[in-house]
């Protein structure tokens, strides 16, 4: 007996609607995945956050384990791995004010002096205290330390690294108003005094006049480095000491003939007439350098010391 017309669409509309169902409750459950990964996700970023105040405004610190850089008043630091020194920024996390309570939380601030184990900092932390005590007995606490990224430039050969002090002999300043104008010009001060001389002219004069002219930025030469023995050394303006490195141009034999060039050598011993007792034969000739003997004429050109930061 053949089946009615209506009762094969009722069929086939069932058999329809119950396929949309289907598809439509497996894409419900696939998005509700998504959704579920995606909280799931976002608690984990969150947790892995936290917040630093700087001069009141919220800023999010990233986790500590990873090298990260914040900006501080303007100025930009990224984390070091050491002990927190004068001009650096720091994390503080606890801190004791003058009420028996601790307060907690994240707030960034710059250190401006230490006294013995305290650090000198340049606000009220948490609005309680201006100043860390890096000891255990204190519940003072602090879990990240930022060093200034410098800004250098090259000029004429020579290395600068800004800073932030009034320009000394030596410096290399932005000049942006001079002689009435306004100029755009670095120059090097070759005197520190009230009007000093530039290395190089400006419009044919030489003077730079703190009253009357200006400059924004300073800059400090960056003293060379040498690499002796796998170890970096900087030049210092000082005479020899043990452990440091010289630069030997000239050394004189027993029977008094000189040998002259570039030699780099490691004090060993300088004794009290001055002689320096050197790691190696400078130029293959001698281990001591007699350079305060008027008769060997020993000389060097240059005393380099071992890096410390």
């Amino acid at each position: 007996m053949q089946r009615p017309i209506f009762e094969e669409s009722k069929s086939e509309i069932l058999n329809s609607l119950y396929e949309a169902e289907k598809r439509y409750l497996a894409e419900r459950r696939g998005l509700e995945a998504q959704v579920e990964q995606l909280r799931k996700e976002l608690a984990e970023e969150k947790a892995s956050k936290s917040t630093a105040c700087v001069g009141g405004c919220i800023h999010i610190k990233p986790p500590l384990e990873q090298p990260r850089y914040v900006t501080y008043k303007g100025e930009k630091y990224v984390k070091v791995e050491r002990s927190p020194r004068v001009g650096d920024v720091i994390n503080v996390t606890s801190i004791s004010g003058f009420s028996s309570e601790t307060k907690t939380g994240n707030e960034l601030a710059k250190i401006t002096d230490t006294v013995s184990e305290c650090l000198i900092l340049d606000h009220l932390v948490f609005g309680e205290s201006s100043s860390v005590v890096d000891d255990d007995y204190y519940s003072d606490k602090y879990d990240a330390v930022y060093e200034l990224i410098q800004t250098r430039i090259n000029y004429d050969g020579n290395e600068y690294v800004k800073v932030n002090r009034a320009p000394q002999e030596g410096d290399l300043i932005h000049i942006t108003y001079f002689d009435d104008q306004h100029v755009d010009a670095y120059r090097v001060l070759m005197e520190d005094g009230y009007i000093p001389n530039m290395d190089k002219a400006i419009n044919g004069t030489r003077l730079f006049d703190f009253e009357d002219d200006e400059y924004d930025e300073v800059y400090e030469l960056v003293q060379p480095r040498i690499t002796y023995k796998g170890e970096q050394y900087v030049k210092v303006d000082r005479k020899p000491r043990k452990g440091g490195i010289i630069n030997v141009t000239s050394i004189t034999n027993r029977c008094g003939d000189a040998t002259s060039g570039n030699d780099l050598a490691q004090v060993v011993h300088v004794d009290l007439a001055g002689y320096i007792c050197l790691d190696h034969l400078a130029h293959g000739v001698s281990r001591l350098l007699m350079a305060s003997n008027t008769f060997f004429k020993d000389e060097y050109d240059a005393v380099y010391e071992p890096v410390n930061d």
